[in-house]
């Protein structure tokens, strides 16, 4: 299924879609006004944006050439990757202790975003970490 043109209509299609979200966020950003509408929309852009970029890459690695590492990049790639992890770690730790001291509802609803993408962050570097010791994400 992944290879056929069904499945790379559906990436494209949603690929559009972010572009979409991307237009619409613009348009709110450029209405102004409210600081915490602005902002939202500012991190929802720049998500949409990385969201279309990661999209193409599925699209390029079936396409075109399929994205390979070698055994030599394995290992300092892997090691990268937990010393990232380690900083993630220690931004969910500092992101969970002021949450819990603040007070006001927008700092409350700033960090809670902060906090939920770090913990993805984090949670995706363990994943991509682990797929490479496993050596599964090889197309050689």
């Amino acid at each position: 299924m992944e290879n056929s043109e069904e499945f790379l209509k559906l990436i494209r299609e949603w690929q559009a879609l972010e572009e979409e979200t991307i237009a619409s966020a613009d348009h709110l950003i450029k209405r102004g006004g409210n600081p915490l509408v602005k902002t939202t929309m500012e991190m929802i852009k720049h998500d949409s944006g990385k969201h279309k970029i990661m999209l193409q890459m599925i699209i390029d690695n079936l396409t075109k050439e399929a994205v390979h590492l070698s055994p030599d990049e394995l290992a300092p790639i892997s090691a990268l990757l937990s010393k990232h992890m380690q900083v993630e770690a220690k931004s969910i730790t500092l992101a969970n202790n002021a949450l819990k001291k603040s007070e006001r509802a927008i700092t409350r609803h700033i960090l809670s975003a902060l906090l939920v993408d770090e913990e993805k962050h984090h949670s995706q570097l363990h994943t991509l970490n682990e797929e490479l010791k496993k050596a599964t994400i090889f197309v050689t």
